[in-house]
């Protein structure tokens, strides 16, 4: 059994990326928000197993007790082949400049797509260094990691942060007995929801709406489904380098 840990797995790339790992012999660990009716009918028909957590894991008091509680149940199946982790969850808001930024939005930007995603690679390696199988952690990051934009100072910061810890996690797995391999995947422009949010931002705290805007009038965010196929293709692939980040653009 391949076991698959999969956050903000209730739209977007979350979503296809279950989709597409449906299958026998798989089972998918979906952590959200919000339940997704949809999944459930998939994995019925597929034959694979799926089990759903409603969290909100911008509370990152509750992660440490949730990465327990499900690698707990996984280390009971002695059938369990590989396991991935795969950190989607993210949220791009608060998109406003340095300033005008909402104290409370910020910090639940920064749990949730900084310290959530460390604080579960942190427990992951922990609770499987002893495992012998093959581990895998995927951090989803951003182009916005590497290049600033004006009103995303939050969503900048913790992509490159993001892309800083997998760097370095995966020079210290390197020199372990049963190592995990970490990487951070750039998914690019993909036709999401936190698209959507970006387009109705205000251009005063968004210079770049109007590109954005255009993105989506001329076709060019990718699918979901597309992301993650090819992200699904390199994880499951031997061809991973530890600790590095990869753009979605390498594989066109």
């Amino acid at each position: 059994m391949n076991y698959f840990i999969v956050t903000g797995s209730s739209k977007g790339l979350g979503e296809a990326t279950v989709k597409l790992l449906l299958k026998e012999k798989h089972h998918l660990i979906c952590i959200a928000r919000n339940e997704n009716k949809d999944l459930e009918l998939a994995a019925k028909e597929s034959g694979a197993e799926i089990t759903f957590l409603k969290e909100d894991l911008s509370k990152h008091e509750r992660v440490t007790g949730i990465m327990q509680y499900l690698l707990s149940k996984i280390e009971e199946d002695d059938e369990a082949a590989e396991v991935y982790l795969i950190n989607n969850a993210g949220m791009v808001d608060p998109i406003k400049p340095a300033g005008k930024a909402d104290e409370s939005e910020m910090t639940k930007a920064v749990h949730l797509n900084l310290l959530t995603p460390m604080l579960m690679t942190n427990e992951f390696i922990r609770l499987t260094e002893d495992w012998a199988c093959k581990k895998v952690i995927v951090n989803i990051s951003s182009g916005a990691a590497n290049h600033p934009i004006h009103g995303w100072n939050t969503y900048c910061t913790t992509k490159a942060g993001l892309d800083m810890f997998t760097k370095t996690v995966g020079l210290e797995q390197s020199q372990a007995e049963h190592p995990t391999t970490i990487l951070s995947f750039s998914p690019g422009v993909m036709d999401t929801g936190m698209q959507g949010v970006i387009r109705s931002s205000d251009k005063e705290d968004f210079t770049n709406v109007e590109t954005f805007k255009s993105y989506h009038e001329e076709g060019q965010l990718r699918s979901p489904s597309f992301v993650a196929e090819k992200m699904i293709e390199l994880i499951l692939s031997d061809q991973v380098e530890n600790g590095t980040v990869y753009d979605i653009k390498e594989f066109l």
